[in-house]
């Protein structure tokens, strides 16, 4: 049995048009991922608040109390870029202590810190809206009912 394609450079194009609407669905995705980080971030970093220099508000939540609002403002999601294998988009704040805020500081007391952005990112991954997020993109991107 011989198959004989005679049409190959439409289905070559077909598969180049399909790979550029997946990418561009990829980078949808990881911008709408982004975005849905960011909100979350900034609803674990607002969970009390306090004057400065008074003491953090004890069970107002796992997050960090807000003293000025700086930490929550400077929380953003940067549009995707084309990385080695994908896409990749930094969500993160510029202020100056949220790593230590999210990680801890050596010069509080052992074991504190007050993670916002890490559980923003498991949340959204272990309720599926990630993995809904993406395969809207790609059932759309194909052609496929969403």
């Amino acid at each position: 049995m011989t198959i004989k394609v005679t049409n190959l450079a439409e289905v070559l194009a077909g598969f180049n048009l399909t790979e550029k609407q997946i990418d561009l669905a990829a980078m949808i995705a990881t911008n709408q991922t982004a975005l849905m980080v960011e909100g979350e971030a900034k609803r674990n970093a607002n969970t009390g608040a306090h004057s400065a220099n008074t003491p953090r508000i004890q069970g107002t939540g796992p997050g960090p109390n807000v003293v000025t609002g700086n930490l929550v403002n400077r929380i953003v999601a940067q549009r995707p870029v084309k990385g080695f294998a994908g896409y990749v988009a930094d969500i993160s704040s510029s202020a100056e202590y949220a790593r230590a805020v999210e990680l801890g500081s050596p010069r509080w007391k052992s074991g504190v810190k007050y993670p916002y952005m890490e559980p923003a990112a498991k949340k959204l991954i272990q309720d599926g809206t990630l993995n809904r997020i993406f395969t809207g993109a790609f059932t759309a991107a194909i052609g496929g009912s969403i």
